[in-house]
């Protein structure tokens, strides 16, 4: 059996597709309290307010009121890898990852209460959206769509069905259910202004939502690797990004693309647009990437330890925070001049 790489390439799990029909019993094993948890694994996290929640390896969730200089941990039903966090306000918010396990908090990450779990599906939850306190879905491998219409306190199985099969790269697939959909590793899904969600996924696949994730339509796309995923900007503009430093963009909704120079051919798992109108990408082998939708053009900065970077944040102070396979620290940006 194939070991399929899951939305950061240094993680590999073994996934194998599996009926999925009632979840299996909640865990109940706490995290494990490590005073070192934010030089450990993390993946993902969130800027609220004067607040950063971000997740990790052991179920770690941590929480930073100071710009990232220093973490506590909060107490988490798990010890599964943690892949994702989104939250919906200061205080309502999920957070989900390995054994299809999802977690909810109503107190800003303070305390988390598991909603799913089914370890027996074998694949792990790669992203959260939530529309609003009640809707939400979740994407993972192989497919993997779980969909809530209230505030996850249930959660049904839904198909990636592809409207526009012709602008698919890849046909429908029936599942075990029997209903159509796509075998395809979801690893993000991102919302516009406008609500229009985009679903970057393995092979080159790039996929458009306009009703909430009901259906999708498949874009054209010039590039067979996989996406790990998407910045929507002003208008209809958007990068993808995702293997061997491959970044495009489009002017037009995802119809047309253009490559962008990047500098480098290691793989690229996250951006973000800063306050200021610039944008950060980051990636493996210590890979910052800081520039403009202008062009668009970008500087490449590689950190000296070659660090793998799986997620950035802007931190309220305007600082750079980088989680990855080191935990998280800080990055000063400078209005002109070299990354320090």
């Amino acid at each position: 059996m194939t070991l399929p790489a899951s939305r950061f390439p240094w993680l590999l799990v073994a996934l194998v597709a599996a009926l999925l029909t009632y979840p299996a019993p909640l865990l109940a094993t706490e995290a494990e309290l490590a005073p070192l948890a934010d030089r450990g694994l993390l993946l993902d996290g969130q800027v609220l307010g004067d607040r950063l929640v971000v997740v990790g390896e052991r179920g770690h969730i941590l929480l930073s009121t100071d710009a990232g200089r220093t973490w506590r941990q909060s107490p988490v039903p798990t010890r599964v890898t943690l892949t994702c966090v989104f939250f919906v306000d200061s205080r309502q918010g999920w957070a989900a990852g390995h054994d299809a396990t999802i977690l909810r908090t109503h107190d800003g990450g303070a305390t988390w209460q598991t909603v799913y779990s089914n370890p027996d599906l074998d694949a792990p939850i790669l992203d959260l959206w939530f529309l609003d306190a009640n809707h939400g879905l979740a994407v993972g491998a192989y497919g993997l769509l779980l969909v809530t219409a209230d505030g996850g306190n249930s959660w049904q199985h839904r198909a990636v069905t592809v409207a526009d099969q012709q602008a698919s790269k890849t046909a429908a697939l029936l599942d075990e259910r029997g209903t159509p959909g796509l075998d395809l590793h979801l690893n993000q899904i991102y919302a516009t202004a406008s609500g229009q969600l985009y679903l970057a996924a393995e092979g080159g696949h790039l996929y458009r939502s306009s009703d909430g994730g009901r259906s999708w339509e498949g874009l054209p796309f010039p590039y067979a690797g996989s996406l790990f995923g998407t910045l929507p900007l002003d208008l209809q503009q958007l990068l993808a990004f995702g293997l061997r430093g491959h970044l495009f963009y489009s002017a037009d909704a995802g119809r047309r693309w253009q490559t962008v120079e990047t500098g480098t051919d290691a793989t690229l798992n996250d951006a973000v647009r800063l306050r200021d109108g610039r944008i950060a990408v980051v990636g493996l082998a210590g890979t910052v990437l800081i520039g403009t939708e202008r062009g668009p053009r970008f500087n490449l900065a590689l950190q000296p330890d070659r660090a793998g970077f799986t997620r950035v944040l802007e931190a309220p102070d305007g600082v750079l925070v980088l989680l990855g396979n080191q935990g998280a620290r800080r990055l000063e940006i400078p209005a002109t001049g070299a990354i320090q």
